[in-house]
């Protein structure tokens, strides 16, 4: 038997998303990126600055330079009241690893209570490697929500990430974040391998063992001074066939085409196949695809937070450069 043709594959994908969850589909900004002179209002913060002990291939920390750092305690309860006061939705609280994927989570767990008691804001963390009791205590800090990268292939975890027990520790990861009862949304990366699709529908049967809401894709970018920065992204179609079979293989899930994807046409193109593909949420987008989606009589709406928030404030008049304002004093 022929296998099945790509069109036909988003075809059955979006029937069945407009199925279960309506022809509807929601574009956010995030919190570090600006559209037409408005910025979102959900910022993320590096609690380690620049530093990354892990150094995976595909970021060597280089994602993290962008993001207003908060590298002790006092100083991430500071940066996050500044954002509070400009009108923000909520934090992103990230950083970079040690040698094990960690996060220096311990310290500041007291500063991530006090930022939670203070603003009453929604708050995720781009959680690395956890265990119990870890997670556990993210839960009592007030954390809200844990995003996790899925990596399914061995040779993934030892050649790009530098983890070679990387997929025992994922697994420990992910039974302690469940258990903690946390939100947690699995993010998976196409081409995190120097562009090849190596792992990526092993993440797939991961995420399938686990009571996943949402999916998060994104794609590899090849970033300056990184070891992939010649890498090729995946191609269209094999991103449309990922997100195709992702949609038939969770169909009571919401999948997000996240924000960390190539820009320029890789981008606009990228945005109407997840459309095709009945993708619900899609990040930093182009008003090509806001049109196309009106095309296709999908009811839009707009956030300007992640894409893994299902809700956010009713949007206001926006607040001055958030960036500014969460760097003064922090440099």
């Amino acid at each position: 038997m022929p296998a099945e043709s790509t069109g036909r594959l988003l075809a059955r994908a979006r029937a069945l998303s407009w199925e279960r969850f309506g022809k509807r589909v929601v574009f956010y900004l995030p919190g570090m990126f600006v559209m037409d002179g408005v910025r979102g209002r959900y910022p993320a913060i590096s609690i380690t600055g620049p530093a990354c002990g892990l150094g995976c291939d595909h970021c060597s920390g280089e994602i993290l330079k962008s993001m207003p750092a908060a590298r002790s305690p006092q100083e991430l309860v500071d940066v996050c009241l500044r954002l509070r006061d400009a009108g923000v939705e909520g934090f992103l609280i990230t950083g970079g690893s040690d040698a094990r994927g960690r996060l220096p989570w311990s310290r500041f767990l007291d500063a991530l209570a006090e930022v939670k008691r203070r603003t009453a804001l929604h708050l995720s963390v781009h959680a690395g490697m956890v265990d119990g009791p870890t997670a556990r205590a993210l839960k009592q800090a007030g954390v809200d929500q844990a995003n996790v990268d899925i990596v399914g292939a061995d040779e993934t975890w030892r050649e790009v990430m530098h983890l070679v027990d990387g997929a025992a520790l994922l697994s420990g990861t992910l039974d302690a974040l469940y258990s903690a009862s946390l939100d947690v949304v699995p993010h998976v990366v196409m081409g995190i391998h120097a562009g090849k699709i190596v792992g990526e529908r092993r993440a797939l049967e991961i995420v399938r063992h686990c009571p996943t809401k949402l999916l998060v894709w994104v794609v590899l970018m090849p970033l300056p001074a990184t070891p992939m920065a010649d890498a090729v992204p995946p191609t269209l179609d094999e991103a449309a066939r990922l997100l195709g079979e992702s949609r038939l293989l969770f169909p009571e899930s919401e999948i997000a085409l996240g924000c960390a994807r190539p820009r320029g046409e890789y981008r606009r193109a990228l945005e109407r196949i997840a459309l095709d593909a009945g993708v619900n949420r899609v990040a930093l987008y182009s008003e090509e695809s806001v049109e196309y989606a009106r095309s296709l009589g999908l009811e839009v709406g707009f956030l300007k937070t992640c894409c893994s928030l299902s809700a956010a404030r009713p949007a206001t008049a926006m607040p001055p450069d958030l960036f500014q304002i969460a760097t003064k004093g922090n440099q």
